[in-house]
Order: structure tokens, then sequence, then C-alpha cells
């Protein structure tokens, strides 16, 4: 837990739009709030390795494999009946990939617009602030072990973004232009929660997620972004 406070309190810190920190800070105080009075609610800490990738409408632009990161975050389950909850929460999301362009690539950078020539590969490392709403059903409990399964969306709103390029002396460059301020996508996962006493259990599972909206600024083309996660957390 104080690991992510650390974590989200420096990607605040990076958020250019005051109107957007203010509505971010709002938004993690009222969840926090409704955990302290609403009943039938469990916090979730979670910190998830993940796979990401990054894939163009184009053919001239290729898919050049994936980027590790890890999402750290807080998900709240509201049950409305024992077996069946609405799931929300928020959460720093490290994710990317890498393109490669087969035609000349003009890319934004902090300092100017960078020319690059035909098969070039940009690894972009992206950051955002993720917050999900969707369905969360779950088995009761067997022994220690509880199944469960979720499904919704995840909205992302863009914090960082920075690349860097191959045979270019391009490092950690400032792409903020080039990424859009939103993204969407769906998302479907299953897992188990083990007991260790009282309310608390560890939870591990799987989660796919897939972007259908365009990340990037570019009117050129679409570039989604998805990823493969492995659940990692301690449920409260």
């Amino acid at each position: 837990m104080i690991v992510f406070l650390i974590w989200f309190n420096t990607a605040i810190k990076n958020l250019k739009n005051i109107r957007m920190k203010k509505y971010l800070i709002s938004s993690i105080l009222i969840i926090l709030t409704l955990g302290v009075f609403a009943q039938n609610m469990r916090f979730t800490v979670i910190v998830d390795p993940k796979f990401s990738w990054m894939k163009s409408d184009l053919n001239s632009v290729d898919n050049d494999g994936s980027k590790f990161g890890v999402n750290i975050g807080l998900n709240v389950d509201k049950f409305f009946a024992p077996n069946y909850a609405l799931m929300t929460g928020i959460s720093i999301d490290n994710t990317g990939g890498n393109l490669k362009f087969e035609n000349t690539k003009f890319l934004k950078t902090g300092s100017g617009t960078e020319e690059l020539a035909p098969g070039s590969i940009i690894h972009y490392k992206l950051q955002y602030i993720d917050i999900p709403l969707g369905l969360k059903l779950k088995t009761n409990e067997i022994g220690y072990w509880t199944f469960f399964t979720h499904l919704g969306l995840n909205g992302g709103i863009n914090i960082k973004a920075t690349a860097e390029v191959d045979d270019y002396a391009l490092e950690n460059e400032n792409i903020s232009d080039e990424v859009r301020l939103f993204n969407l996508g769906y998302f479907i996962g299953a897992g188990v929660e083990y007991s260790i006493g009282g309310n608390a259990a560890v939870v591990l599972g799987l989660t796919y997620t897939n972007g259908f909206i365009d990340i990037t600024d570019g009117n050129d083309s679409k570039v989604t972004l998805s990823n493969f996660a492995i659940r990692v957390g301690i449920l409260f």
C-alpha cells in the first residue's frame, strides 16, 4: 500500500492538466470514503506483472514485440448479492510496445520533429492512470479457496509517454504529442482467492485487456494497445 501511494503521488505530479489532476484526486478520495462507510465492500491491493503490445491497422506498420510492465493499484468490489459485485478502482499502469515502420516516420518529440528512415523501430514507454468498471462473479468458499471471474471496461488517462528508437540518439524522448490523452478497452479474466485468515486473502489470476480506440494522435492510422496480465494481490 505504501509503495502504491508513493507511486500514485509521483504520477499525479506528472499531470499537466490541473482540472484533470483535481478530478483524479477527488475520485480516489470518494472511493476510499465509500470504503469507510459502505457495507459489503472489499478492497484488493494489486501488483500485476504484464506484457503489453501495440497493433496498427496499416500493413506498413508492424508489431515488433511486447513490453514488460507492472500495474499497481487498488480495486474495490461492491457486492449487491453474496456472489456478485460491481468492481472499480484506480491504478498506475506502466505499459507500451514496439512498432516497426516500413515507410518514413515523422516522430514528434519534446525537442522537435524527427525524421526516421524506413525500417525504424520505435519502443514506446507509456504510463496511464487506469480506472476499470466491471462485474465480478465468485463462488462460495471451498475449503480455503474461492474462484472468481471478472469482465468489463477499462479506461486509461495517459500521464507519461516516452520513446526510444534503434540506431538513433533518441532515448526516453518525450512523445506526449504523439499519444492521445484517453484509452479505452475491455477486459476479461479469472482467478482464485486463498484465505489467509479473517477477511484477508491472497489473490492470483490472469486478465486479458484489449484496447479498441486509437491511442496515437496521428490521422494516418489506428494504433491500439492490449495486454496480458498476471493478477497478484491481497484482498481485505
